[in-house]
């Protein structure tokens, strides 16, 4: 692996593991060299085109044969060229095009300015469905893929979630809900094996979960198949009666701490699901363990439900419930199903080490009556923590470790957030959770896959009670690389003091979140563009999340210009006391934004731009000053370098330049940001804080200890130089600083010391996402 490839693929924009990956390749080596030259962009480009020109070198199978790379190439550079669709097109043209580039034919090949809205999608699967009408009435739902393929040709350069929506609307009008008939599988031949391949392909199962209709919804949410599970004909006559045959579901914090993204995607997911279906959602407090929890949580996740934008049909606590929780624990001491045992939490545990040749509890078969009365001395406060413990007389014998006899109730003598002193005795979660489930007659459990082993315990309790079963489905538990979500890990990162508090903007809670200026609309964009999975563990690159975010604060932050490293300009061709009005505008016009207010910014004979946007010396492909060289203020006018002073240290103190205010000179690159100010003023003064990872691995932990795994430089803070018009920004708002990146304005920020978070930069290298394994 060269070092000089790595930089030269580095300073086109892509992150560093692309650009090791591409240097270590030396196929891919070799042809992303030649993508970059025949792109003219060795100097750099912006993030995106840089992923797409790595994504051309990779995809071509060899660089023989290629045809007008240069010519296909200047799209991708002026942003004509943008989606995977227009991309694969793209390398078509290169391998099958036409010898000599027609520029006509190309741009209607790859859809180039092609724009289609939903009413133009409509339009096409409707014509689609026409042209198909006789299939469809003969193979019905069997029919659908082949279908949908000919509507993906004709819509290619069409977003494909409007299209699979339209289409899954369209055809479920056309046909009507599937019959018993359209679910039945069409047995196929089966295909030769070709030796020594596995005969289960493995597959994606990542899916968006609201995109789906209400029949592939059914089929979809179904779990592994407990024999106990199943609702009697008069019990389901009876629920959906209690119903009104709507879908209910819940999202069911514990109030032991703070949420973090990976509750975000639970919200989005159940949520989402219910409101689609036209159904309902419980916000319910799993509110078992006194230890744990206070009110301070429950206020705090209330108002994040809200920022998130979810509305609570009902807000519950199952400590409402304790009373029904006793009578129903007391009934299965009555059935012979739940026993008072006095075996310490250690001993216990070390049983279960045995497996199924551990010993029953000594006060297992002991009398119904007994058990009646130590219970009610329980309650009664008659025993001090671990003296006595309720536990579920199951199958010790059973190959699921949670059907040895769980622990139903304990003793903990303090007192509850919610319900006071008013009990010494709590219910634990895996007995509680299920049977709230069913009070609130909720149609579909979800969780995560680490509750997939309880299914059996989960239905056995409800069978054993004899009260309603609802339908258990699990799916992948959330985890953002570079950062950790574990509620012990981000505890002892708060407390240890590693950062400021459960709400420093480089954790993952939604606290952090919002105070790093994210907003609900890009979290839940990047929990729908994540979906749902049955993989144990679903990695996302923090990459992903930042692109999420990036496009919902795009269109919400106006534009302003600061400079975070200033090094001084001196305009020596106009008087001291220049005063000119720039013209600027809070977002380019291209976005199309309704309120978009326009501003002036003052140019005076002293500016500031970034030190990194001039070198003294520099090869033809920096585009930012140098001595003898042109820019552009950006929406100002050119400067050129005449010369520069240097410091004791031997940095450059101040550059000269000349102005041009006619721009009698055209240029197409060099646009530098910059902050301007009256000589022997200081411009505005704010404080920046530069975020970056938390973590410099992927995965914190995994190997190795992920305290010793911290970012150093994870925050830098930085004194920065800001043009007037930002004096006014109040805490909550938005801006994007030009070139820089997105930031947020800081709940510490005030008139006379304004303090702005970066969100993240404008463009970063996206990686592919890795899922967990398979359960």
């Amino acid at each position: 692996m060269s070092a000089d490839d790595v930089k030269l693929f580095l300073s086109i924009g892509l992150d560093k593991k692309k650009a090791e990956l591409a240097a270590k390749n030396e196929k891919v080596c070799a042809k992303l060299k030649a993508v970059i030259e025949a792109a003219g962009v060795t100097g750099g480009c912006d993030g995106p085109v840089a992923l797409l020109l790595f994504t051309v070198a990779t995809r071509l199978k060899t660089m023989t044969g290629v045809k007008n790379l240069k010519e296909c190439l200047a799209y991708v550079l002026n942003g004509k060229i943008k989606t995977p669709p227009q991309v694969t097109e793209l390398l078509t043209q290169l391998t099958k095009g036409p010898e000599i580039f027609d520029p006509k034919s190309f741009e209607t090949a790859c859809g180039v300015g092609v724009v289609l809205t939903e009413a133009d999608v409509r339009k096409t699967v409707s014509k689609v469905f026409e042209r198909n009408d006789s299939l469809l009435a003969k193979d019905r739902y069997r029919a659908m893929g082949k279908v949908f393929g000919q509507v993906r040709g004709a819509l290619k350069f069409a977003n494909g979630k409007v299209v699979k929506d339209v289409f899954d609307e369209l055809l479920l009008k056309k046909l009507g809900p599937k019959t018993e008939q359209d679910k039945k599988k069409v047995k196929n031949k089966p295909k030769a094996n070709p030796k020594g391949t596995n005969e289960e392909e493995k597959t994606d199962d990542s899916t968006n979960v609201t995109s789906l209709n209400a029949h592939q919804l059914t089929s979809l949410l179904k779990g592994r198949d407990i024999p106990w599970a199943k609702n009697s004909e008069a019990e389901m006559k009876a629920h959906r009666t209690r119903t009104g045959g709507l879908m209910r579901t819940r999202f069911p914090p514990e109030p032991n701490g703070y949420l973090h993204i990976g509750h975000a995607k639970a919200m989005n997911f159940n949520f989402g699901v219910a409101k689609k279906f036209g159904g309902v959602t419980y916000l319910r407090f799993d509110d078992t363990n006194p230890e744990a929890e206070k009110k301070e949580y429950i206020d705090n996740i209330i108002e994040n439900v809200k920022f998130m934008g979810h509305s609570p049909w009902k807000i519950t606590y199952s400590s409402d419930s304790f009373e029904k929780l006793y009578e129903f624990a007391v009934g299965l001491i009555k059935k012979n199903k739940a026993f008072v045992c006095h075996m310490k939490g250690e001993d216990i545990q070390d049983n279960k080490k045995l497996g199924k040749k551990q010993k029953p509890s000594p006060w297992r078969n002991r009398p119904i009556n007994e058990s009646l009365y130590e219970f009610e001395r329980m309650r009664r406060g008659y025993y001090a923590e671990g003296e006595a413990i309720l536990r579920l007389k199951m199958d010790i014998k059973h190959d699921n470790p949670n059907m040895w006899d769980i622990v139903a109730y304990r003793v903990i003598l303090r007192p509850h957030p919610h319900t006071g002193d008013k009990w010494c005795i709590y219910p634990t979660y895996d007995y509680t959770h299920c049977i709230i489930d069913s009070l609130e007659d909720i149609t579909h459990s979800l969780c995560t896959m680490e509750f997939e082993n309880r299914r059996e315990s989960y239905y056995w309790l409800l069978d054993e009670i004899d009260i309603f079963k609802p339908n258990v489905w699990e799916y992948g538990r959330l985890n953002i690389e570079s950062n950790v979500l574990s509620k012990r890990k981000l505890k002892h990162l708060v407390m240890a003091g590693f950062v400021s508090g459960w709400d420093d903007p480089r954790l993952l809670t939604i606290n952090g979140l919002r105070r790093r200026g994210f907003t609900a609309e890009g979290i839940n964009a990047f929990c729908d563009a994540m979906g749902v999975s049955r993989s144990v563990v679903v990695w996302a690159p923090y990459e992903r999340l930042e692109q999420c975010g990036r496009g919902a604060l795009n269109h919400i932050s106006p534009r302003r210009m600061v400079v975070l490293d200033p090094l001084k300009v001196v305009l020596t061709n106009v008087d001291e006391k220049l005063n000119i009005d720039v013209k600027s505008q809070d977002f380019p016009d291209s976005l199309g934004v309704a309120d978009n207010k326009k501003y002036l910014v003052k140019l005076h004979s002293t500016v500031y731009i970034e030190r990194k946007d001039f070198r003294v010396e520099a090869n033809k492909n920096y585009f930012g000053l140098t001595p003898g060289k042109t820019v552009r203020l950006l929406h100002a006018f050119n400067i050129t370098c005449e010369k520069y002073d240097t410091s004791a240290d031997g940095k450059v103190s101040t550059v000269y330049c000349k102005v041009d205010l006619n721009n009698k000179k055209k240029l197409k690159k060099g646009f530098l940001h910059w902050v301007s100010a009256p000589p022997g003023k200081t411009p505005l003064t704010i404080t920046a804080r530069l975020y970056e990872k938390l973590f410099v691995v992927d995965r914190p932990g995994e190997e190795g200890n992920y305290l010793e795994q911290l970012n150093k430089n994870s925050l830098r803070v930085v004194q920065a130089y800001a043009n007037p018009e930002l004096a006014s920004a109040k805490v909550d708002e938005h801006y994007q600083f030009e070139r820089l990146g997105f930031f947020y304005v800081d709940p510490s920020s005030s008139p006379k010391k304004l303090v702005f978070n970066r969100t993240m930069a404008l463009a970063s290298g996206i990686k592919k996402r890795t899922g967990g394994k398979k359960s």
